[in-house]
């Protein structure tokens, strides 16, 4: 398997993609679920509700926020992958976080949920066949192909527990 080309996707994904490092996005996919099951045992209590800075989401809401985008790209590219025409909707994810009460439940809860999501995911990208993959479809008035939002899902994951690691535990560990 390879990368997306740039054309396979909206610009601002670009970032997410790069941060891949690896070719095989299902594999990519797959080590990091041991690696946010390592890093989640690390996050001491005390620190899952913390915000960095007034109107950020704690580390509880951010594995939240991942979860609900690993399904909605997940949902995206199954549709693709099916040559589903019609164009799907974007989402408000301040709102999703809001509506969520993530900080209700445990980040143990929630990294479990994680695995499962990616689980499922993973059996489905691996269910898609060349041709399944090279599919497009709009999402969000943006064209990407299925290929993409593999690749897409494994880079918005490691992005966001970079910006946990540097921005909510560094100084604080």
């Amino acid at each position: 398997m390879r990368k997306p080309e740039l054309n396979e996707h909206p610009p601002y994904y670009t970032y997410y993609i790069n941060l891949v490092k690896i070719e095989q996005g299902v594999k990519a996919l797959e080590n990091q679920i041991i690696e946010m099951q390592q890093f989640i045992g690390s996050v001491p209590v005390e620190l899952e509700e913390y915000k960095y800075a007034e109107g950020k989401w704690t580390i509880k809401e951010v594995l939240g926020h991942i979860c609900d985008v690993e399904r909605i790209l997940g949902y995206r590219a199954l549709c693709m992958a099916r040559g589903e025409q019609i164009e799907l909707p974007g989402f408000d994810e301040d709102r999703y976080v809001e509506t969520g009460l993530f900080n209700k439940r445990s980040l143990y809860d929630l990294a479990h949920e994680f695995s499962i999501v990616r689980e499922s995911n993973i059996a489905m990208f691996k269910s898609f066949d060349e041709t399944a993959l090279n599919r497009s479809g709009t999402a969000n008035k943006n064209k990407m192909t299925v290929r993409a939002i593999l690749f897409m899902i494994a880079g918005h994951e490691k992005h966001h527990i970079n910006v946990i690691k540097e921005r909510y535990l560094k100084s604080k560990i």
